[in-house]
């Protein structure tokens, strides 16, 4: 037996008292071969529970669908449970003790390799063991220019307000009515001018007439 090797003592059962050897797997129930069969063991499933070691030294015991289930350390599995040294399994009427299991190989820890420099000819070559070179910082971008606020326009100055002799000149207007309301006619003069405007009243508003001029000496 070159590879490790796990040891089971049955402390109860038809088997009470025998030793097994787990190096690889090992099936227990009725339809098993050899030890597996734990002298026949009337209350254990045709196929019961499977035993697992592997190249590292880790035992596990997994549950293979059984009527009655396997126990460890008193509770019921429900997937592959690993083992260690004392641990109790119950299968049926029978009850086995880890007893013995191999050490768990630790895989060697890789030490990093030194890497050497090469120097001119001539000279010694001597191993130097180079550190690990910082990541580079990366520069922050500059910051982007304030742009400068444009000045305010002139604030235009009011020009003081015009006094009464700085204003413009006014003028009165004389402006002069004459209604005939029998007539239905209104004349509008300005002033003094000799000019008049003949207003009619037709269709419900006043429209401008052709003036009629009276010739002096005619009848009114």
């Amino acid at each position: 037996m070159g590879g490790p090797v796990a040891r089971l003592e049955v402390v109860a059962g038809n088997a009470a008292g025998m030793s097994i050897l787990i190096e690889d797997e090992l099936v227990v129930g009725r339809h098993a071969e050899g030890a597996g069969r734990l002298a026949d063991d009337g209350e254990i499933s045709r196929s019961h529970a499977r035993f697992t070691l592997d190249d590292s030294g880790y035992c596990a015991v997994d549950d293979l669908g059984s009527t009655n289930g396997t126990f460890v350390n008193g509770l019921r599995i429900s997937g592959p449970q690993t083992l260690s040294e004392g641990d109790t399994i119950e299968l049926g009427a029978t009850t086995l003790v880890v007893r013995e299991l191999p050490s768990v190989a630790q895989a060697p820890v890789a030490e990093p390799e030194a890497r050497q420099s090469t120097v001119r000819p001539g000279a010694a070559s001597v191993p130097v063991t180079e550190e690990a070179v910082p990541a580079p910082v990366a520069e922050e971008a500059p910051a982007a220019p304030v742009a400068e606020e444009a000045p305010a326009a002139p604030v235009a100055e009011e020009e003081p307000g015009l006094g009464p002799e700085e204003g413009l000149a006014t003028a009165k207007l004389d402006l002069q009515i004459e209604v005939d309301f029998a007539a239905r006619e209104a004349w509008l003069s300005l002033g003094d001018a000799s000019e008049q405007v003949r207003l009619v009243f037709e269709g419900g508003g006043w429209h401008a007439a052709p003036t009629q001029q009276i010739e002096e000496g005619s009848e009114a």
